[in-house]
């Protein structure tokens, strides 16, 4: 039997996937967890068990250093709010509700408009650029912005929000894609 630290990458069905040195264990949440009302997130570091045989279990939850109800995550350092220009349109409203939700729970907002090549996004990033938030242009069809969202991920623990249909799965996968190449 081992004890070890993971950072938890993936909750499915009950089981809690702890990412740590030596790989990913598929853990159990411990009862006692349940009776003190809270539960282990995605992002939480925690402490493990590994024993020879059957599952891990999650012994202990670090301190968080924040948290969403939703999505339910901890300890981000920072929420990628992803809108695009076209295709839909640019909600600026959600835009705004989900930065100022980061900012209250000490996150920092990173504003990436998406699908740039069907029109221009150059105003909007002006106004979140002047008003102290991190803002990108992102077009898939040549790349450009690619680097600029990379930068701003590296050592980060980030999680990606916006609505359905504004580009998150092609940057993610442009990302990857990316990282892959080296």
């Amino acid at each position: 039997m081992i004890k070890t630290e993971g950072l938890i990458v993936k909750i499915t069905g009950g089981f809690y996937y702890a990412e740590a040195a030596d790989g990913i264990h598929e853990c159990k949440a411990r009862g006692v967890f349940r009776k003190r009302g809270t539960s282990p997130l995605v992002g939480d570091r925690v402490d493990i068990t590994v024993p020879d045989d059957g599952y891990c279990s999650i012994d202990a939850i670090h301190e968080r250093k924040n948290s969403l109800v939703r999505p339910a995550i901890a300890n981000l350092d920072i929420l990628m709010i992803i809108s695009s220009v076209r295709e839909p349109n640019a909600n600026l409203y959600l835009i705004d509700k989900m930065t100022a939700a980061a900012v209250n729970k000490s996150i920092e907002p990173v504003v990436v408009f998406t699908k740039t090549d069907l029109g221009s996004a150059t105003e909007m990033v002006e106004i979140y650029r002047k008003a102290g938030i991190r803002c990108f242009e992102f077009s898939a069809v040549d790349m450009r912005g690619i680097e600029d969202v990379k930068a701003v991920l590296k050592d980060k623990v980030t999680a990606f929000c916006g609505n359905s249909g504004v580009g998150k799965s092609t940057l993610l996968n442009s990302l990857f894609a990316v990282l892959a190449d080296g």
